[in-house]
């Protein structure tokens, strides 16, 4: 394991306080919601931190340890970020999204991937952004840009990514008061798991091949429904443009304006199904128990959601040459024990 670094120096005039963070999540969900670990204990550290995502935007008000705002428009992108002292940004963020050279922008920002990491983007990490800045807060920040490269920094893939991040903060970062809460506050007038027997399904995500069958699904909804449960199902906007009947004539489909609203539903729902996708990462960090179906069978399932309760199901058999079909043996009748799992580890429904 690294040395944990420190940022304490007796010559230093400077405090964290003095200096500025923005962090750039990814534009991914799940991703994102990993990133929120970094924010929270840079905040903690006495940071000011920003982030910068249309997520998280939408949930300003319930994070009380740092800003959450929206993404800039593109053509502003880069004159927002020179207000701050460093910024720390996702691979898979929307900065790579922009024309900017990978060198030119290594040199400007701090990229920490929690996926791969191209070595490009690792070379004299903000350099040019340390350079500008007074000695003494250049000397304070110097350690945190530093840490660019993967926020995967234990050699073991059962190490889920939320304690990967902790992992990181505290080997890399400096940070050795470092933990896994984001430091989330509710607003008062939601209740958690108000309505315990509501079960929210979601069956999809970006990749297709991550994907248990719609017609499970629904069998599983049916099944759900019959012991007394109301299962419901989450889709994106691009998901209910293109999937929306296939739920919707049986079950509620309820829509979202943006993720402080599907965040507030799903901070009262009682279960979490779905596929390996954000919607589960970000029903976790809301303490929601969550039931992943994952297509791989022996692979330690680092991206497993990483706060609350949880229970991955899956398939009973893998066989290499036949990867692709992995729905193919994983039964509603598998996925509906491993719902009953992760009740009894949940404890009595409310």
């Amino acid at each position: 394991m690294a040395e944990v670094l420190t940022h304490t120096d007796a010559h230093l005039s400077v405090l964290p306080a003095d200096c500025r963070i923005a962090l750039v999540p990814s534009m991914g969900l799940g991703d994102g919601c990993i990133y929120l670990v970094l924010a929270a204990n840079l905040a903690r550290a006495g940071y000011q931190v920003t982030v910068l995502s249309n997520h998280f935007g939408a949930l300003n008000g319930w994070f009380p340890l740092f800003e959450a705002r929206p993404l800039p428009a593109p053509a502003e992108t880069f004159a927002v970020l020179d207000d701050f002292d460093l910024v720390i940004s996702d691979l898979g963020s929307m900065l790579t999204r922009h024309a900017e050279a990978a060198e030119v922008l290594a040199r400007r920002y701090v990229f920490v991937g929690t996926l791969k990491v191209d070595s490009r983007f690792v070379q004299d990490p903000a350099a040019d952004s340390l350079a500008r800045l007074p000695a003494q807060k250049a000397r304070l920040l110097g350690p945190l840009a530093a840490a660019a490269g993967p926020l995967r920094c234990l050699p073991d893939d059962s190490v889920n990514m939320v304690e990967q991040a902790v992992a990181f903060c505290r080997t890399r970062l400096g940070l050795a008061e470092a933990h896994s809460d984001i430091g989330l506050q509710m607003p008062s007038t939601l209740r958690h798991r108000r309505h315990a027997k509501r079960v929210m399904l979601h069956p999809l995500s970006y990749n297709v091949k991550k994907n248990w069958p719609a017609h499970k699904y629904l069998a599983l909804a049916r099944r759900l429904r019959a012991a007394g449960y109301q299962p419901q199902f989450v889709l994106s906007p691009k998901e209910r443009c293109d999937h929306l009947e296939v739920f919707a004539s049986e079950f509620e489909v309820p829509q979202f304006a943006d993720a402080k609203a599907l965040a507030a539903y799903l901070y009262e729902s009682g279960y979490v199904i779905g596929n390996d996708s954000g919607v589960g990462h970000l029903a976790s960090a809301l303490g929601v128990p969550v039931l992943t179906l994952y297509r791989k069978r022996r692979d330690g399932f680092c991206w497993r959601p990483g706060w609350g309760a949880g229970q991955v199901v899956r398939p009973i058999l893998s066989l290499n040459f036949m990867r692709d079909q992995w729905a193919m043996f994983m039964s509603v009748n598998r996925v509906a024990r491993g719902f009953q799992v992760l009740i009894q580890k949940v404890g009595v429904d409310q």
